[in-house]
């Protein structure tokens, strides 16, 4: 299974990312291969809506409104799952922030990943692959 960052989503739907194509391209390329899921985690979409909505970030930021039909394409998807925290992913997610001596900053990923691992995720599709690195547990997929 194919996680997907929150990173992902933004350069997805912001033609204007310097990332776009690759992310564009990389989605098409797993469109047609047929046989992987997608694993979203539920609070990426939070993220993403936060992101995608910043009037700081973007010329042009979506409206909240079609941040969250946004959403509801990815939720409506057959091949992509949404990835929900359980008692075993947030313990480990408390010992890697304990492990890896991290802030406040690393607990969404930390979270995440935790998560993913715990799904069966073997893959993570993100532009900040150094942010996974430490938990040797994914192949890292960039793209530009």
């Amino acid at each position: 299974m194919i996680g997907i960052d929150t990173t992902f989503l933004v350069d997805l739907e912001v033609s204007d990312s310097p990332r776009h194509n690759g992310a564009v391209a990389l989605f098409e390329k797993w469109r047609k291969e047929k046989h992987s899921e997608l694993a979203i985690y539920n609070q990426t979409f939070l993220e993403f809506q936060h992101v995608i909505t910043d009037s700081r970030r973007f010329l042009s930021p979506l409206s909240m409104q079609d941040a969250v039909e946004r959403t509801w394409f990815w939720l409506d998807q057959e091949r992509v799952k949404i990835i929900y925290p359980t008692e075993t992913s947030l313990k480990r997610a408390l010992l890697w922030t304990n492990m890896f001596k991290f802030g406040r900053k690393r607990i969404q990923d930390t979270h995440m990943a935790s998560s993913f691992a715990e799904a069966g995720v073997t893959e993570l599709w993100t532009a900040n692959p150094s942010d996974f690195e430490i938990f040797e547990t994914f192949d890292l997929i960039g793209y530009k």
